[in-house]
């Protein structure tokens, strides 16, 4: 048993890096995983940007540790939109 089990953890920026391993961190704790991210550019950043395959990864990385992982495109700085997303998506992985 974990010390996340039974929760649900809402994650942004889980496309790779530090998100990605909060996701699979957390889900080797017991958590079920809600996980989001914006796929689109950014002025200032000269890195490429994380897309929908990144976070399908993600999804793939938590369901091997044997919990429930749902994704969204969602963008934090458009805080409706984003709490649409994460208020089905918490609705999805709490009845599945």
């Amino acid at each position: 048993m974990g010390s996340f089990d039974g929760r649900v953890a809402f994650i942004t920026g889980a496309a790779r890096g530090q998100g990605r391993t909060h996701a699979v961190a957390l889900a080797r704790e017991g958590a079920d995983i809600v996980v989001s991210d914006f796929f689109g550019e950014l002025d200032g950043i000269a890195y490429p940007m994380p897309g929908r395959t990144d976070l399908e990864q993600t999804v793939k990385l938590v369901e091997a540790e044997g919990r429930r992982c749902l994704a969204a495109e969602a963008d934090v700085r458009d805080l409706d939109a984003f709490a649409r997303a994460s208020s089905s998506c918490g609705r999805r992985v709490r009845t599945h």
